[in-house]
């Protein structure tokens, strides 16, 4: 587990269980293109009796003592038929402050579509990404159609880099356990007339080189389940900056996720989040309630900027707070 750099004094959590007091869910999307500029998403068919025979995205609970990674596998593996590698996250989708969805882009490495039903769902089957957007088919519910536009987005920047996306690293969950939940605040800030790019970190980070050596860079919060996620996140802005409540814009990606819930007799099954948060432009003066802890350090390194998902155009998955 990383070591916290002086963190912000929110609540705790005792302990973090993935049966008793926090829920993982996780979801494949799988695209396809027989035809030039005819996208088509997979699907699954439900066997719930509360939506049987709707159309929804493979999807369902992480089990204790798996991998994020694993049950994204596995759920894709017992709806459709079809193996998979996970190969970058879309998004995250944050409720309350103990359910919690992640979606990653996935690709075909085996099986075959699912035609014989179970309990799993009665099937799977290709259908338009403009289909499931107008709602042409009938679905489970319209939740998971922000993460099908991300995955296209996601799709179409892979496809215009070519062999060059390569040189951007994949966001995708670290296993490694944590005590408790946590978040990680990269707060950017870009010149108004220039090409400038500084992010807010602590004061012992002293050279860009750091960002990508170390993990203890930014503002740091250990929260408790009695903090709902936006409010969490309204309270450590008034805490970084004297005007953050209204020079900030609220989290709008997710650069990185680290979890792990295994084994299964652990209480260590919490989250970190590090999360991307844009300075207004309108704020030219936003002065930090304790300089002593934070500094803004210049970002110029493309190695640092892509790691921290800053490179202009390259894709930053989604942060959603329901």
């Amino acid at each position: 587990m990383r070591v916290l750099s002086d963190p912000m004094p929110w609540g705790k959590c005792k302990w973090v269980r993935i049966i008793d007091n926090i829920a993982y869910i996780v979801g494949g999307i799988i695209l396809r293109e027989p035809e030039e500029g005819h996208l088509q998403v997979l699907l699954i068919q439900e066997a719930k009796k509360k939506a049987y025979g709707k159309w929804y995205f493979p999807a369902g609970h992480v089990e204790a003592g798996e991998s994020i990674e694993e049950a994204t596998k596995r759920e894709v593996l017992e709806e459709t038929g079809f193996n998979c590698s996970v190969d970058h996250l879309l998004g995250l989708e944050v409720r309350g402050s103990g359910w919690y969805r992640f979606s990653f882009f996935c690709s075909i490495t085996g099986g075959e579509l699912k035609t014989k039903e179970d309990k799993h769902s009665l099937g799977a089957d290709w259908h338009s990404v403009e289909a499931v957007r107008s709602k042409a088919i009938e679905l489970r519910a319209k939740d998971f159609i922000k993460i099908v536009d991300e995955a296209v987005k996601y799709y179409q920047w892979k496809n215009k880099l070519g062999p060059a996306v390569a040189d951007f690293p994949k966001v995708l969950n670290v296993n490694e356990n944590e005590k408790g939940l946590f978040v990680e605040f990269v707060i950017v800030k870009l010149g108004n007339s220039t090409n400038t790019t500084e992010v807010l970190v602590h004061q012992d980070v002293h050279t860009q080189e750091d960002l990508l050596t170390r993990d203890d860079l930014f503002p740091t919060v250990e929260f408790g389940f009695e903090y709902f996620f936006p409010v969490m996140v309204a309270k450590c802005y008034k805490h970084i900056l004297v005007d953050g409540a209204t020079a900030l814009d609220p989290p709008s990606a997710v650069i990185s996720t680290t979890c792990l819930p295994a084994p299964l007799e652990s209480f260590q099954h919490g989250l970190r989040t590090r999360v991307l948060c844009y300075h207004k432009r309108t704020f030219t003066k936003s002065p930090l309630v304790d300089p002593r802890r934070y500094h803004w350090l210049d970002i110029t390194d493309e190695r640092v900027l892509a790691s921290l998902c800053l490179v202009p155009g390259q894709f930053q998955p989604k942060l959603f707070q329901l």
